[in-house]
């Protein structure tokens, strides 16, 4: 995680690497209509699916935002991933 700019603070730029890149499609685009819904007045995620990798950009105003940001997306991700396992 790293400051940025005064508007926003904080950003960080996670990467999941699923061996199966069909998977990582089903999960990634399982969770992209849940981001894109969310009104987030401190932070903003954007979520890319490519070859087997989901990547995660968060930029927030604060450290308390990016804490939230990261964990709903998280567990988005680990729910959507364990529907799959049934």
């Amino acid at each position: 995680m790293q400051k940025t700019s005064r508007q926003d603070e904080f950003s960080l730029s996670l990467e999941l690497h699923f061996p199966d890149g069909e998977k990582a499609g089903l999960v990634g685009n399982a969770v992209l209509p849940e981001l894109k819904e969310r009104h987030l007045k401190r932070s903003r995620v954007s979520l890319g699916i490519k070859k087997g990798i989901i990547s995660i950009n968060i930029k927030s105003q604060d450290a308390v935002a990016m804490r939230a940001s990261l964990n709903g997306c998280l567990n988005s991700i680990i729910l959507a991933e364990s529907v799959l396992e049934v």
